[in-house]
């Protein structure tokens, strides 16, 4: 028998045939790197753990060769399923899991819990943890949890060590993750008394070493190892090393009997003693028995507490998430022999989170409280009503006969909510969006319904909310995608998802920088970074480019504002304004009100228009653009050369500035009529004295023949891409200051 420890970048192994009983094969055995107390590498390099020692006891029992390749935990589920290692040393075993891994007998129990910084008093259990960022490690089982909740930012790490820190150092709200392994990271690295566990333990499971399909040879013979060292006592004394002293099932039942027989025996003799020595005695075992009662009261109530947690939402008192979920399975089945329909309504509270963050979260709890009460009144009692998180409620209507039982249901909620809200000294007014799913037409499986009745919902939100909506099959795929991004564009935000990137306008000959262009960016978490090609056309088809517009102004006033304090030279910052920006009736109005929030001066701002723009109401437009010169705003006619090119208007008008169109650029050292034609625009906006800067210069020979061409201003990747705030800075500093 041997043991030994080799790193995963030098093992290398296919998927051979084992014959555990035939040969003296060696069986290689992956495990995590830095999963603490169960299995990590010290500080000098040994591997140890509680799951190590078990495999060092099951080597030696079984006369065993085995070879430890420690690695990080998604390398680790990737080897064991290319047949590339034999066992990993421990996984915690799930429905999903069994589909795809051999179980042997457990090893240990294990729980999930939810950590939070010891000031944070908003956390109670997993749907508190919508809208906050929440670390994990990658490929565990609480991913699949988390992933349900929503609005939640998913921070994956590489293990739960890497996702603790990212709690205590901030980066994260809270950390979800195996209970012992927090709390034996928290002690070494010294972070106990800034970290506490919030709610109750959660996804309880069975946990233990784990093999491919097929390999039940070798899960038969771990099974013999791991029953022997459990009846010999050396399991015992590995998990006292690891986790202190502690008892199994089975010995909590032995000595639960002990005590309940040796109790039993006591009772008798002081009952036998009351007979025959004291009558006082009555008075001690009818008080005795007077508590034993009352302890059961409170086990009953305990149990009543247990059962209202894990199926009642805390706040609202109504059925939660997992209760819905359950009762609606049942329905389904139910459904499925006696051929009833159902249906299901999906309630979300427009603009509630502009309560919770103007009123607070207490406030924004007790509204939610309001509407369970309000809604509750009007159901009848086969309807199911649960919170199912955040400003999100489910109605379970079974048994409807006809699709207007639902709209007439649908109708007098949305009739209820006109009412307005009495909160103390505030007096609110909720709305609410209603998408409706039906069975079996509108799906016939839970997710199926819950995915349809959601993008119903964001289709009555997508036209404005207050309203319900059927889901519809005839809604195509990339409607639905449509409307689902308008509604989450509604409120990125307030989400603060929105943000600007900034890109400097050159001076061609100094390389100086002369201007800058402030540029939209959506970042939404969980998808990303959403392209501007994408999210402003329909935000100007929903007019939300309108409210969205006014924050650019507010916040490139306040970034300009910021900059001159801090003592850079900015020059002039463009803004890229819409067609319906530009013709809203209090578009001057809006701009005016943004300088004078950052105290800014309007010299320091640019509006860039297309010529699209331009030809929509010529007389307004000319009107418009005199009045934004007048308070010293300069005028810019963007992507130049792809629309209605007239020079005799841009005079009129008393534009400032042109940028050549990048189409055009990008084909100037290779296309002789692009590069006439850029010649020749330069050459006419020089004789009107407009200024010309050229856009998308990505090498030196278009900076070159822009140059030679008396080009004076350039934009483009070849001096930089748009950049954050703070990247701008870093480049600002080696430019300008």
């Amino acid at each position: 028998m041997f043991v030994s420890v080799i790193g995963y970048s030098t093992y290398s192994k296919g998927a051979p045939q084992r014959d555990y009983g035939a040969s003296r094969e060696v069986i290689s055995v992956a495990g995590d790197e830095n999963h603490p107390p169960y299995e990590y590498m010290d500080r000098i390099g040994n591997y140890k753990g509680f799951n190590v020692d078990i495999i060092n006891a099951l080597s030696i029992e079984l006369g065993m060769d085995i070879e430890f390749i420690p690695m990080n935990w998604r390398e680790a589920l990737r080897a064991l399923e290319n047949k590339e290692v034999d066992v990993i040393q421990g996984m915690s075993s799930t429905e999903e899991r069994k589909e795809k891994y051999l179980f042997t007998i457990p090893t240990v129990t294990n729980s999930q819990s939810i950590f939070v910084l010891k000031d944070t008093s908003i956390v109670f259990g997993l749907e508190d943890l919508s809208g906050m960022k929440v670390a994990f490690q990658a490929g565990d089982l609480n991913e699949e949890i988390l992933a349900d909740i929503p609005d939640i930012t998913l921070l994956p790490k590489k293990d739960q060590n890497e996702a603790m820190d990212s709690l205590i150092n901030g980066e994260a709200d809270a950390y979800v993750g195996n209970r012992l392994t927090g709390l034996f990271y928290l002690q070494k690295s010294k972070n106990s008394s800034t970290v506490k566990i919030v709610g109750e333990q959660m996804a309880t499971s069975e946990y233990g070493p784990a093999t491919y399909r097929g390999n039940e040879e070798l899960v038969h013979l771990f099974n013999k190892g791991i029953e022997a060292i459990k009846s010999n006592g050396t399991y015992d004394k590995i998990y006292e090393k690891w986790f202190g002293k502690d008892i199994g099932n089975g010995r909590i039942l032995n000595a639960y009997l002990k005590e309940t027989i040796l109790s039993v025996f006591t009772l008798s003799i002081i009952f036998l003693l009351f007979i025959l020595w004291n009558k006082n005695l009555k008075k001690e075992v009818l008080k005795r028995t007077m508590d034993l009662e009352n302890i059961n009261q409170e086990l009953l109530l305990e149990k009543e507490k247990v059962h209202n947690l894990a199926y009642y939402d805390g706040i609202t008192k109504l059925p939660n998430r997992v209760y819905l979920l359950k009762i609606l399975g049942e329905c389904i089945d139910s459904a499925n022999d006696q051929k009833n329909r159902f249906g299901i309504l999906n309630l979300d509270l427009d603009r509630f989170k502009h309560i919770n963050d103007t009123l607070g979260h207490h406030m924004g709890d007790e509204i939610l409280k309001l509407v369970g009460e309000r809604i509750g009144r009007i159901l009848k009692p086969n309807n199911f009503f649960a919170r199912f998180g955040g400003d999100e409620f489910i109605i379970l209507v079974k048994h409807i006969q006809e699709d207007k039982e639902l709209i007439d249901l649908a109708n007098q909620i949305i009739k209820e909510m006109d009412q307005p809200f009495m909160l103390n000294s505030h007096r609110l007014f909720l709305t609410t969006s209603i998408g409706i799913s039906i069975y079996p037409e509108g799906g016939e499986t839970l997710n199926d319904l819950m995915k349809n009745s959601d993008i119903a919902m964001y289709a009555a939100k997508g036209k404005g909310g207050n309203q319900y909506y059927i889901y519809d099959k005839s809604l195509s795929e990339k409607q639905m995608e449509a409307l689902i991004l308008i509604n989450q564009l509604r409120n990125a935000v307030d989400h603060d998802e929105l943000t600007l990137f900034y890109q400097p306008i050159m001076n061609t000959s100094t390389g100086n920088i002369v201007g800058v262009e402030a540029l939209l960016r959506w970042y939404q978490p969980g998808h990303g970074m959403i392209g501007p090609n994408t999210f402003i056309p329909l935000a100007e088809e929903t007019d939300l480019i309108i409210s969205i517009g006014k924050w650019v102004f507010r916040n490139v006033c306040a970034q300009i504002k910021d900059w001159i304090h801090r003592g850079y030279d900015v020059k002039r910052v463009y803004i890229n304004v819409s067609a319906k920006q530009f013709q809203e009736k209090g578009f001057l109005e809006s701009i005016l009100q943004a300088l004078k929030e950052a105290e800014l001066p309007p010299k320091y701002i640019g509006i860039e228009i297309t010529e699209t723009v331009i030809i929509q109401d010529i007389d307004h437009t000319i009107e418009l653009i005199k009045k934004l010169k007048d308070i010293g705003i300069s005028i810019s006619i963007d992507d130049f050369g792809t629309g209605y090119s007239n020079f005799n208007y841009l005079k009129e008008m008393g534009v400032d500035e042109i940028k050549i169109d990048r189409s055009f650029i990008a084909e100037t050292t290779k296309n002789s009529k692009k590069r006439a034609i850029t010649k020749t625009i330069i050459l006419l906006a020089h004789q009107l004295d407009i200024a010309v800067t050229a856009e998308g210069v990505e090498t030196k020979e278009q900076l070159e023949f822009l140059r030679e061409s008396s080009c004076s201003k350039i934009q483009g990747f070849y001096y930089s891409r748009p950049v954050p705030p703070e990247e701008f800075e870093k480049f600002l500093n080696h430019h300008i200051r």
